[in-house]
């Protein structure tokens, strides 16, 4: 039976924004924001789940929407993690929780003995959990600030960095309530899953036949979590049902958050509107980088507009165009990008691409600039200078 949705007023979307943009909304840390999520609980749970397939957890100590993506990402990994190790030792320190009672206190030392039996067994051709080494030591200390920054746990003493120049550095921890509900739950043991998509779809098993409610929850969540819905990897049916919901799909996701939805020939995306402030991670942000980004593509328009170049280019194409914004533009960039060499800037300026979703590379090592790349341009005030800002910037030095 299909939840009533009710209407949202401003702190209704206020809330649901909240939840959106936030892992979770802990009491102690936010306990009016906590109030008025538990006021409001019943509509959110309705929509979210209506819409999204998304779970409202409320307990007395936290708030929490589990968004899970449609499909996954490399740029959704945890901040702060770099290597796949990362995450099998942020695993089996969860494991090593799991053991341990609310508020138990425990030594760096006891966990790193204990991980060594937890950690799986690395092939003939890998070395496997040597705290000596120090990448690993910097690995654990990763996983430790993350579980930190969440919650998970608390450093009672003790130097956690410290871990990574020295094997014999200490430190005390206790273990929070939080630990409990980091990762999500399943219908069945984890083991039985043999691979990701059966993973994936575990909360679909019961409604496989009602294939419009699947469709409609999965173009939500690439829509609430990603930057954009791309054509070429929404599929046709899903495509054709943004063009035909779309004045649905805008005035209710207008309705019921405090974003904006649009849809082009070849993208759907969720937009936020300049004059609020959010939380959420958002394109263009204030980074060097950015501003690098908006003048590609306003290089990029200018191009297709003269030349009538498509979205393909080659890696060496790429640097051409990358070098031509930055003769153009560049004296406005920030020093670290005007003094990056060309090499490191080409491998940062993709690898953030690639993040937004505005770039991606095929089997035969073109690279494609998407739709939402073009989105947003950027381009100096009328009245800027960059290069007598340069010039002032070098005569200060």
């Amino acid at each position: 039976m299909a939840s009533v949705i009710e209407k949202f007023d401003e702190e209704d979307r206020e809330m649901a924004q909240a939840l959106l943009e936030q892992y979770w909304i802990i009491r102690e840390e936010q306990p009016e924001l906590y109030q008025r999520l538990r006021r409001r609980e019943q509509g959110l749970r309705n929509y979210f789940f209506d819409k999204c397939g998304f779970r409202l957890l409320v307990t007395r100590q936290f708030v929490k929407l589990e968004k899970i993506p449609a499909r996954p990402a490399p740029w959704m990994g945890l901040p702060g993690l770099q290597q796949v190790r990362d995450y099998v030792l942020l695993c089996c320190l969860l494991a090593f929780l799991e053991s341990k009672s609310l508020d138990e206190q425990f030594l760096l030392s006891d966990l790193c003995e204990a991980l060594l039996s937890l950690y799986p067994e690395a092939p003939p051709e890998q070395d496997g959990l040597r705290w000596e080494t120090y990448e690993w030591r910097k690995s654990m200390v990763r996983v430790l600030e993350l579980a930190c920054s969440y919650g998970l746990l608390v450093k009672v003493d003790g130097d956690v960095a410290g871990f990574g120049g020295s094997q014999e550095s200490e430190a005390l921890f206790e273990v929070t309530l939080l630990a409990r509900y980091f990762l999500r739950s399943y219908p069945k043991d984890l083991q039985q899953y043999g691979t990701l998509e059966q993973l994936l779809a575990a909360e679909d098993v019961e409604e496989e036949s009602d294939i419009g409610r699947v469709r409609k929850q999965r173009i939500y969540r690439e829509l609430y979590l990603t930057p954009g819905y791309e054509r070429c990897e929404a599929g046709s049916s899903d495509f054709l049902y943004l063009r035909n919901m779309r004045n649905r799909l805008a005035e209710d996701v207008s309705e019921h958050s405090l974003l904006q939805f649009e849809l082009y020939k070849d993208v759907a995306m969720l937009t936020a509107p300049v004059e609020r402030r959010y939380q959420l991670q958002a394109f263009p942000d204030r980074s060097g980088l950015a501003a690098i980004i908006l003048h590609l593509g306003a290089e990029l328009r200018r191009r297709w507009q003269e030349e009538s170049q498509g979205f393909s280019f080659t890696e060496l194409e790429f640097a051409q165009l990358l070098e031509e914004c930055r003769k153009r533009t560049g004296a406005g960039w920030t020093k670290e990008y005007r003094d990056m060499s060309m090499n490191k800037l080409q491998r940062e300026l993709l690898a953030a691409l690639e993040n937004w979703k505005m770039a991606r590379s095929d089997e035969s090592g073109l690279l494609w600039l998407t739709p939402l790349l073009g989105r947003t341009v950027g381009a100096y005030p009328d009245d800027y200078e960059p290069e007598k800002q340069a010039r002032k910037r070098e005569g200060a030095r």
